[in-house]
């Protein structure tokens, strides 16, 4: 019941906002029946100037940063709808910390606006899968949800792009990221994932983007990548709330 209580809490919430004045989740002026008002829309999707392999933020007109000068990434490319800052960083906090499930519809439509403004029909069209990063079913059963499951889930929708979740499982426990250098993140995600035997047939070729709220040095998205290839997959991107190089603040 624990999974579930969360979803049924926000669902009726949801009927009882049908019944009074629509606020934007951001200002909390009028937003016309939408979760944030069209002012808010705009400020929140807009271009950034980043690295068009890895998303990291750039503050000069060169197209790749460093990193992806020096070294190869298991994804092919990376977007993110902004940094991870504010409003960004308090709305993923609500979602996750304090379990205001609405916020994951909030960021699952601006993150879909971003992509529709940077990608094409045709490439979107081409995308096979949406995976959302598992969590391990402690983690899940612990906070109720999935965040990057509840993102996706608007995307998939909106863009018509089916979910691959149930058979793609994170079954290490490992430690939080956050706080851990660059080497003992990818040491502590390594060999985290693995894929259902009776899938590795349907994804051989495919194009799957691996959806999630925060990346941070990539190692989790990169340990993920490096199974999904193994399985056969073809090409990977990464769509993500935000992109940052320095470590998550609570």
């Amino acid at each position: 019941m624990q999974t579930v209580a969360p979803f049924i809490k926000q669902k009726f919430q949801q009927i009882i906002e049908l019944f009074l004045p629509a606020q934007c989740l951001i200002c909390e002026l009028s937003s016309n029946n939408k979760l944030i008002c069209s002012h808010c829309q705009k400020a929140l999707v807009k271009e950034r100037a980043c690295c068009q392999r890895c998303g990291l933020a750039l503050n000069n007109s060169s197209p790749f940063c460093g990193d992806c000068l020096k070294q190869a990434h298991r994804f092919t490319q990376l977007h993110a709808l902004g940094d991870y800052r504010k409003p960004y960083s308090t709305l993923i906090k609500k979602l996750k910390y304090s379990r205001q499930l609405i916020y994951g519809e909030l960021l699952g439509e601006l993150l879909t606006a971003s992509l529709r403004l940077y990608l094409s029909a045709l490439q979107i069209s081409s995308i096979d899968y949406l995976l959302p990063v598992p969590l391990h079913i402690q983690k899940n059963r612990r906070r109720g949800f999935n965040q990057a499951d509840i993102i996706a889930q608007v995307i998939s929708k909106q863009l018509h792009i089916p979910l691959l979740s149930e058979k793609v499982e994170r079954h290490l426990k490992t430690a939080p990221q956050e706080g851990l250098s660059v080497y003992k993140r990818r040491k502590n995600v390594n060999k985290a994932f693995s894929i259902d035997p009776s899938v590795r047939q349907q994804i051989a070729g495919s194009y799957i983007v691996i959806v999630d709220d925060v990346v941070t040095t990539g190692a989790t998205a990169n340990s993920l990548c490096q199974t999904l290839l193994e399985a056969g997959v073809q090409r990977i991107d990464i769509w993500c709330i935000c992109r940052t190089s320095l470590p998550v603040q609570k």
